[in-house]
């Protein structure tokens, strides 16, 4: 079968697309509400690496923060991905949802009254992030199936950048949450905005497309080994997810070690990692819109020089001297990074047949999730170790020669010519 957007009519591109998603009544609904549910989740994530900072003052526990909640994702990831290609999506998406307010109800309990301890928070944060990669394939395949047909790249790129400007924009609103009312208040709006996602998959009844119907039959693994395979033997797929596993590996991490850098690079308090914060989710709103209006049809070129461009950001961020100049550079790396995972995402939704969506999706979901929470743990050890600044620089440089090394091969191979499959 042919990935969806090759099987319809003619696009709508520009405005006129964005105009026609966002008046479809199932689309807007689902889209805001996932949209909300994303930057909630994100607001968790800073409020919980503030408090594991404070409790612990060290880097090596938000590395392991961090991976409490997205290795997770690294099993349950593909699994959610095998689910929601031989299941109902909308229940996946509601037992999931259910789970996550009730953790946020949990934990927002447990920070209110004072009872926070690392391996308490650890705990907590792994539920969550169980919840999270299980339903994570199957909300952004829902929301494509209520994108219209004609607009298919502007629906995906939106709902792309619903992924990754919440996940610098979650962030910079939860700086300032953080300092008043506190962090609970966190986690009290991450359960009402589960609420809301519940009520939303509730009242949907029609999409513009069904999902393929599967072969239940087909025993598990068997599955999961049929997805994997269709990432890896892909011309346009496979580079995509290397580069986009190396840079989660190697320059994501930056976002969940910005306590630390806050603190020990430029003698700041919570208000300084507010301003670093604010400033990664400010350059992404730029690159949301910039993805967004022109809505690539073969984005994985600019997902390349994207990255590229956010590896020497990344260098750029370790050699600033002050934090006016840092948060520039933050502003900077936050608007190429969220271009790189938006096309990125993109190219796994629009460049995969329907059948193994799902599973390719989840790979992606994995690497999201898994790869920078493995960086951060092994990147936190190294800083507490040898400093900060230059295990930053040399990270970007690796990263970019990498990313380097793959525009050169790419743009030499089939896959990068128009009209290649």
């Amino acid at each position: 079968m042919s990935p969806p957007e090759k099987a319809g009519a003619p696009h709508l591109t520009g405005t006129a697309a964005l105009v026609r998603v966002m008046a479809d009544t199932a689309y807007r609904s689902l889209f805001l509400a996932s949209t909300a549910m994303m930057a909630s989740q994100w607001m968790q994530r800073i409020a919980l690496g503030w408090i594991m900072w404070e409790l612990t003052g060290s880097t090596t526990w938000l590395g392991l923060l961090a991976s409490a909640e997205l290795l997770p994702g690294l099993f349950f990831g593909p699994l959610g991905g095998v689910l929601a290609d031989r299941m109902n999506r909308k229940r996946i998406v509601l037992v999931c949802q259910t789970a996550a307010l009730l953790i946020s109800v949990a934990t927002g309990l447990v920070v209110f009254l004072g009872l926070s301890t690392p391996l308490l928070l650890m705990a907590l944060t792994a539920a969550g992030g169980i919840a999270a990669a299980l339903q994570e394939s199957a909300r952004t395949l829902l929301l494509r199936d209520a994108t219209p047909r004609d607009c298919l790249p502007t629906g995906m790129s939106m709902t792309a950048i619903s992924v990754n400007v919440t996940r610098f924009l979650g962030p910079a609103l939860a700086g300032p949450l953080v300092i008043w009312p506190g962090p609970a208040s966190i986690f009290w709006i991450n359960a009402a905005v589960s609420l809301v996602m519940i009520a939303t998959v509730l009242s949907l009844r029609k999409l513009h497309a069904a999902s393929a119907a599967p072969a239940q039959r087909e025993p598990f693994l068997r599955q999961l080994w049929t997805g994997l395979n269709a990432a890896s033997s892909h011309s346009v797929v496979t580079p995509v997810l290397l580069i986009f596993a190396a840079t989660a590996f190697l320059v994501r991490p930056v976002y969940e070690l910005m306590p630390a850098f806050a603190d020990r690079l430029f003698g700041g308090n919570v208000q300084d990692y507010s301003y670093l914060i604010m400033g990664v989710g400010a350059g992404a709103v730029v690159g949301a819109v910039i993805v967004t209006l022109n809505a690539p049809a073969r984005p994985a070129m600019m997902f390349f020089w994207s990255s590229l461009a956010a590896c020497l950001s990344l260098v750029a961020f370790s050699a600033t001297p002050g934090i006016l100049s840092a948060t520039l550079a933050a502003t900077i790396l936050g608007f190429f990074m969220c271009i790189s995972a938006a096309t990125s995402q993109l190219v796994m939704v629009l460049d995969t047949d329907e059948a193994v969506s799902g599973r390719v999706l989840s790979l992606w979901g994995a690497l999201m999730r898994g790869a920078p929470a493995l960086g951060a743990l092994a990147t936190g050890a190294v800083l507490d170790g040898m400093g900060y600044r230059l295990p930053l620089a040399l990270s970007g440089l690796v990263a970019a020669l990498l990313t380097g090394a793959a525009i050169f091969l790419f743009t030499r191979s089939p896959g990068a010519r128009p009209g290649a499959a």
